[in-house]
């Protein structure tokens, strides 16, 4: 089932957009081994996969310790099995934990677990080689009927009651505003426990930075008293700074602890709407020197319309130049099989994912003979949990990636 709705929940990367309690103490500490060396995928060829919110949520939620053991036992050995060498592995959803935090709360949808997810799973995939980046989305948070739930001393909660432009109302959620300062600190503040507690090879971050049609008053106060300084900032120009400045802190929250361990960030593949209405932009990153490395979520097929496969990607070239940050493509696993409506006059388009089943790698082998350091899946479950209709060509599909990876 889960398949099955990856696809409408990404409804807009398919177009044009492209685009993540309760506490046991210590407890990971029987998963983690402490100061242990973390695996380091190959600099040239990162083969990685997302674990998201969705798989636990749509696959783990009623597991207990053993049942969740077996079950990530046996996806780290089919990402074994595919050359699978980085794990994208979601902790922060929604302002919430998929880990044990003294700073968040447990997520809803693992709240009846008493075991640390994030733990059990890292450490079987770490001791597989697979190196692990804690997968965080730093502004997203809550949906307004899931506050009550909250407990009554969480900042955000707290927030929310003051009505206090920290945390803004956006359609049926909240997202926090990167322009203030405890926000960030708060953010880092999450990045840091997951450092100290698990020490990753990286922080991830995706691409919920501001929500898509932010209006005006999400930031009107701030933005007001910035303006009395600076009358002539116009409001992308100060909700681009405020992003600039998360990333940057986060940059420097995660060199600080280990000036070795990886920050990297998966924008929306849409280069310009990224810009413009998400207010992330990947040239400032690459410029002021905040990011090790870019897997920019290219989720479209060569056929489409308005944003090929190919010339995306090289556009996204553009953005690394001759910088030293790593590029690679965030590639639509979700889409394997499906019709996908992107034309109405080219039915070719339409079908391209139906009538090819070696998209993905013909995709890999674009970006590795053009300059990629590598390709990352969205997501695990769309290559080895498909649905029962789209077998058959996911299994093909993992034979050519194969194929490629052993060229």
């Amino acid at each position: 089932m889960l398949r099955k709705v990856l696809p409408l929940l990404l409804a807009g990367s398919i177009l044009l957009y492209g685009g993540c309690g309760n506490h046991t103490a210590d407890s990971s500490q029987d998963y983690v081994s402490s100061g242990s060396a973390q695996p380091e995928a190959d600099r040239r060829e990162t083969v990685g996969v997302w674990f998201s919110y969705l798989e636990y949520k749509g696959y783990c939620s009623e597991m207990d310790e053993e049942e969740f053991t077996a079950y990530v036992q046996n996806a780290v050995s089919n990402m074994n099995d595919l050359g699978i060498n980085a794990l994208y592995l979601h902790a922060v959803a929604f302002t919430d934990a998929i880990y044990d935090s003294a700073i968040y709360p447990r997520a809803s949808y693992m709240s009846n677990t008493d075991y640390d997810p994030y733990a059990i799973f890292a450490a079987e995939a770490e001791k597989n080689g697979i190196a692990v980046h804690a997968w965080i989305n730093p502004m997203r948070s809550v949906k307004v009927d899931e506050v009550q739930s909250l407990p009554e001393d969480f900042i955000i909660r707290r927030w929310i009651a003051k009505n206090d432009e920290r945390v803004r109302q956006v359609g049926d959620r909240y997202y926090l505003n990167p322009a203030y300062p405890e926000v960030r600190q708060l953010i880092c503040s999450v990045v840091s426990e997951l450092m100290e507690k698990y020490h990753p090879a990286g922080i991830h971050m995706d691409d919920y930075f501001y929500p898509y049609e932010t209006a005006k008053n999400f930031d009107a106060y701030i933005y007001s008293t910035a303006q009395e300084e600076n009358p002539s900032l116009t409001l992308e120009e100060f909700r681009t700074a405020n992003v600039d400045e998360m990333v940057k802190e986060l940059h420097d929250t995660v060199k600080a602890f280990d000036a070795d361990m990886e920050f990297g960030i998966s924008p929306a593949g849409n280069i310009d709407n990224c810009i413009s209405l998400l207010f992330g932009n990947p040239y400032h990153w690459v410029e002021q020197g905040t990011v090790d490395y870019l897997i920019p979520q290219i989720y479209w097929g060569y056929l489409h319309p308005v944003k090929p496969f190919e010339p995306t990607w090289q556009e996204w070239l553009q953005v690394k130049g001759s910088s030293d940050v790593r590029l690679m493509a965030g590639l639509a696993a979700y889409v394997i099989g499906a019709r996908v409506s992107v034309s109405s006059d080219n039915e070719e388009a339409n079908l391209e994912w139906v009538n090819h089943d070696d998209m993905m790698a013909r995709q890999m082998e674009t970006v590795f003979t053009q300059g990629g350091d590598g390709v990352v899946f969205f997501s695990y479950s769309s290559l080895f949990s498909p649905d029962e209709e789209t077998t058959e060509i996911v299994d093909n599909e993992i034979l050519h990636i194969k194929n490629q990876l052993n060229r």
